[in-house]
Formats: structure tokens, sequence, C-alpha cells
């Protein structure tokens, strides 16, 4: 079994969502049952709401778990394991609760001081006995919740946990929880991989309200460095059939918006022209197709809306050529389905005085809301049916 256990103390982040996405590769590639636990028995910092906002998230990015559970529904057990490395001398009561070490020497205390020590109700932490080459540290806290890493250990063997991934940050938690298990009487072997880190990143929030989509982020995220990826642009089930996570370079990466960016454009040319349309509010395949004509030029939804949106929003008529956009505007309330925009010119020119040059921006503006140039000629056919809104 795999498990991803991310903390509600905080928002996820992208090098969350890449560890997510290998654990869950590697959970479908081996057929192994992959856990989601909520690491929340910190309660003093955990925010209200962040776990279910943890979950919508790993939903959006198509990563499924089999299980889940919250790691503080867990507790009593916790505690019992806790008693139990006491009761067998390899874990001791401990006065000095705000020091990563201890600094009394209490695993040496007497019954007597013992007895005295619990008699005045002062507070005291357990910690487990160290050796030589890592220091006692605390397993149970004050309050008795469980330390990060004694939850964690403790967890894995309940959950009997045989792959962690993890980011190279836990590399430290990894050989306290190994520690853990040990003194436990739990040898079963488990194989720990650490991923390099991402730097110079940005939000996951950020991303998603500058118009990146989930497909786009997964096929950046399992690319970075990667050692020879076969195909520059792919979905996560494709993944699931070639990846291997010993390819990851074990350097840290430093994230690359630009590389981001053209992910993005690509998947987003790739999208059901229809489906591309929903993120407009319409159900439209050739509102897809007018997205994809801009899409030549921009990477991102966000840059898309600002394409898109203009031409379905009430038009700026203060231009220099105003009257001829109020011209064309009311000779259009009643002109008939034109199929092309060849079609639509000569009309307008039928009906008013005005040359094809001078049609030109002003129809450009009416249509678009934008100076800017376009090609009209691949988007009026799209957009015709919509013709009266458009000019409104």
């Amino acid at each position: 079994m795999l498990r991803f256990s991310p903390s509600p103390t905080r928002d996820i982040c992208l090098q969350d969502i890449r560890i997510a996405l290998l654990n869950y590769l590697v959970a479908q590639q081996t057929n192994d049952t992959l856990l989601l636990r909520i690491a929340d028995t910190n309660k003093e910092k955990v925010i209200e709401g962040k776990d279910t906002e943890i979950v919508q998230i790993l939903e959006k990015f198509a990563i499924k778990d089999d299980l889940r559970y919250h790691q503080s529904e867990h507790l009593n057990l916790h505690q019992t394991l806790a008693i139990q490395l006491l009761e067998n001398h390899k874990a001791f009561l401990c006065k000095c609760v705000d020091k990563e070490k201890c600094e009394q020497d209490c695993q040496n205390l007497t019954e007597d001081e013992l007895k005295i020590f619990k008699d005045k109700k002062e507070p005291f932490v357990i910690r487990i006995i160290g050796d030589k080459d890592i220091d006692s540290f605390i397993i149970l806290h004050t309050d008795s919740t469980p330390s990060y890493d004694f939850a964690c250990a403790c967890d894995d063997i309940f959950d009997d946990i045989n792959y962690v991934i993890e980011d190279i940050k836990h590399l430290h938690h990894s050989t306290k929880q190994i520690y853990i298990k040990s003194k436990l009487g739990y040898d079963k072997k488990c194989i720990y991989t650490h991923i390099a880190d991402i730097e110079d990143t940005i939000s996951l929030q950020t991303l998603f309200e500058e118009g990146f989509i989930p497909d786009a982020i997964i096929n950046y995220l399992l690319s970075m460095g990667y050692d020879d990826v076969p195909y520059e642009i792919f979905t996560l089930p494709d993944a699931i059939k070639w990846y291997d996570i010993n390819k990851i370079s074990q350097e840290n990466i430093k994230f690359d918006i630009d590389k981001l960016k053209k992910i993005n454009q690509k998947h987003l040319m790739a999208l059901d022209d229809k489906e591309l349309s929903k993120v407009f509010g319409f159900a439209d395949a050739d509102i897809g197709k007018v997205a994809k004509i801009y899409l030549e030029n921009t990477q991102t939804i966000k840059e898309l809306e600002d394409k898109i949106k203009p031409i379905f929003t009430p038009k700026d008529f203060e231009c220099e050529c105003k009257d001829d956009m109020l011209t064309i505007q009311k000779v259009l309330f009643d002109a008939p389905l034109l199929d092309t925009l060849d079609e639509l010119e000569e009309y307008i020119i039928k009906h008013t005085n005005l040359t094809k040059e001078n049609i030109k921006e002003p129809l450009k503006r009416l249509i678009t809301n934008s100076s800017k140039e376009v090609e009209l000629q691949k988007i009026y056919p799209l957009i015709k049916f919509y013709l009266l809104e458009v000019i409104s």
C-alpha cells in the first residue's frame, strides 16, 4: 500500500500535487492501494475546511484514492503504542517539554523521582530512547497527542505501507519513522523514495486563476527532471503506461512558467471544441473553434477570456469610427443570416454609403470589441448565429 499524507494546516502546493501524482502512478502501475491519510494530529494548526479542499483539488487532478481517513481517528492507537514503548523501556517520561533534546537526564530518573514527578502532576512528554546515531525525540506531547513522526510510523505499521514516496524535505522524518518502527518491533521492508524539490514555484491557486488546466499541470510536473520523456504532450492515463519513477532526477528543479504555458496551450488545443466552449459558458463547438483561432497567439484560459468575452459583451463606441459602427449596427439588425464575411460585407456596402475599405475597422470593433488585428474571415462564420447578440 502507498499513502499520500497532506496536512490541513496550509495550502496544498505544486510539490504536494507532484508527490500525490507519483504515488497514484505507482499504485496504478503495481495494482496497489492508495491511501489518502489526512495528517491532522496537530489540532492547534489545523485550518477548518482544508481537508475538504485537499480532496477537491485531488479530484480536479483525477487522483483517486482507494482508502481515506484522518490521522486523529487513530489517537488511541498512537497512545497505546507509546505506552508499549514505555513499558518495554524503549521510551521515557521527560520534563523538558519545550526542548528539542532532553536536558535534565530524565531518562535516568529513579522510581522515587518519577513518583514525586507524577504526584506533582507536572507536564511531561514521552521521548523514544535514541542511540549513537539519533537523539532521543518526542513521540507524545504534553496533551497526549502524537508527534508527526510517531503518528506516521504507527499508521504506516497499521496500514501496512510498503512504499513511501515523499518530498526530499521529509528525509529526516523518514529516518525517525524507520527508527520508531524498529523500536516497535516492525521489520517489514518498506521502500522510501524522496523526490527533489521545485524551486521558484508559484501557488496552485495562482495557476488556476491564470488559466492553467489540470492536464497541463500534470504533464509539466511529471516531465520535470524526468530522464528522456518519450512524449512532449501526454495525459495522466498515458503516463501510467510508461512512467518510471526511478528516472526522476535527484537535483532540485526550477519552475519554468514559460514551459508550462507552452504545454498548457497544446493541451487547450487538444480539447474537444465543445468542451473548450464550456469554459466560456457555451456548449457550442463553433465557439470552441473561435477559441482555437485565438489560441494560436495565447496560452492560458485567462488570455483566451480576454479575447472571447469581449465578443459577447456590450460594445465600446467611443472611437473615431463611432458613426460607422452605429450605421453598420443599424443595418445588421435587419439583415438575413449571411454565411460568410464576404457576404456580410457586401450586404453592408449595399445598404450603406460605406466602401469595403471603410467598413473594415468599424466591423472589426463591432464584432470583437477590439482594434487589434483579428481573423474575421475565420471568426465570423463561427459566430454568425450570435450576430445580433454580438453587435448589441
